[in-house]
């Protein structure tokens, strides 16, 4: 009976690690690849293929889940960009509306104040703005 060592040369381990880490190789195929390399028993080969295989499982399962939370949060951005528009469009529905009500309210108070004068027997102010009265005015009414 002969005992037989079965390894790999080591020069191949880093050829399988380029290629695992390329995304050629899957962790199922490099892992014992290399471990056989540096004489693992098949049992610790076993055991840490079924680790890698589960952590590389929770990885994925992660990066999904990260990816579906990027996307809602991306979702509620959006939702939250359109309210704010539609609030602002609201909003200046509503200051506009309130220029008009303020404009509208000068040109009563400018018209009954207009009508007060001319009640008062006061001939209103020229729209021209002077003010106050010329020499000539009062040499008329003398």
């Amino acid at each position: 009976m002969t005992l037989q060592l079965i390894t790999s040369p080591l020069a191949a381990t880093e050829e399988v690690v380029n290629l695992f880490a390329a995304g050629l190789a899957p962790v199922e195929i490099a892992l014992p690849a290399v471990l056989n390399a540096i004489g693992a028993t098949r049992d610790q080969i076993a055991k840490a293929t079924e680790d890698a295989v589960k952590a590389a499982e929770e990885k994925k399962q992660c990066e999904c889940e990260d990816r579906a939370l990027a996307t809602e949060d991306a979702k509620l951005g959006q939702e939250e960009r359109k309210q704010q528009i539609e609030l602002n469009k609201a909003k200046q529905g509503t200051e506009a509306a309130q220029q008009a009500a303020n404009v509208e309210k000068t040109k009563a108070d400018t018209k009954k104040t207009l009508e007060e004068a001319k009640a008062a027997g006061k001939s209103p102010p020229a729209a021209g703005g002077g003010g106050g009265g010329s020499s000539s005015d009062a040499k008329k009414k003398s």
